[in-house]
């Protein structure tokens, strides 16, 4: 087998950069997501081999027409020219399309009667709340600026902008916007989802500070069409997860270009 360094990988104003390089570089950026991207690949189509699910070219032919759609890619001339510019074949192209059609069919099998289940064991880990934080450095500042919030009458909201040291939220009068139950510390989930819109709560001591939390609105949530797709890529993402870490894995490829990095060290040592 060629060494890694004898592919061509690159050519950049006439200098060649090795598949070898090409590893290298991604290795010390860490950014090897490609490859467990392809052990995804793998693992799904092996599981949908075994469960007889396939792809008809009806389907195939419909996600080609969406996907030209979505991309205003209205003729041939100019999907070739996309396929072109990212450097695709017609027949890379349709096993890209056949790999989302095979993931979604795979899903749509592996989710079918368990979100109903999920969502009574879980439902709760999906509420949301619309939020305002006012961010003070001490818990002195913290419990003055209640003090002006509940007996002063003062507003949330002008006061945050004043006082808060938290640029990102400030400058919109403390409004964070919508955090689920499950992005929330323990104590203020609990503090947050008890509670009624315009119920203040803290100081609190967190990361950033003392905050003050001012509750706009809840948003317990109802099983419609978004929350079961979102709760079926979760159900996905969990089978997916557990069959990558049971499976035995190997990489020749990185292998190789360790090899050859341990080679090239030996070479420089006996030298040196």
């Amino acid at each position: 087998m060629a060494s890694l360094s004898e592919y061509v990988a690159l050519e950049v104003n006439g200098e060649e950069v090795s598949l070898y390089d090409l590893l290298k570089i991604a290795k010390l950026e860490g950014k090897l997501q490609f490859i467990q991207d392809a052990v995804d690949v793998a693992l799904i189509r092996k599981t949908a081999a075994e469960r007889g699910i396939a792809v008809s070219d009806e389907e195939l032919q419909r996600a080609a027409d969406d996907f030209r759609a979505t991309r205003d890619l209205h003729d041939t001339a100019a999907t070739e020219a996309w396929l072109a510019e990212n450097h695709l074949s017609y027949v890379d192209w349709e096993s890209l399309l056949e790999q989302q059609i095979l993931k979604g069919k795979l899903r749509e099998a592996l989710t079918q009667g368990k979100v109903d289940q999920h969502f009574a064991e879980q439902g709760l880990s999906f509420d949301a709340a619309a939020i305002s934080r006012l961010v003070a450095k001490t818990e002195d500042v913290a419990k003055e600026l209640r003090a002006q919030l509940l007996e002063d009458g003062a507003d949330f909201h002008a006061l945050t902008r004043q006082h808060s040291i938290d640029e990102t939220t400030k400058h919109a009068g403390g409004y964070a916007g919508r955090v689920q139950r499950t992005e929330l510390p323990a104590a203020v989930e609990a503090a947050v989802f008890g509670g009624q819109p315009g119920k203040l709560i803290g100081p609190v001591k967190t990361d950033e500070g003392w905050e003050l939390i001012k509750i706009e609105s809840l948003h317990p949530a109802t099983l419609d069409d978004t929350l079961r797709e979102n709760i079926k890529a979760r159900l996905f993402d969990e089978w997916l997860s557990e069959r990558r870490r049971k499976a035995r894995v190997k990489m020749p490829l990185l292998e190789d270009s360790m090899a050859e990095e341990s080679e090239a060290r030996s070479v420089i040592e006996k030298h040196s």
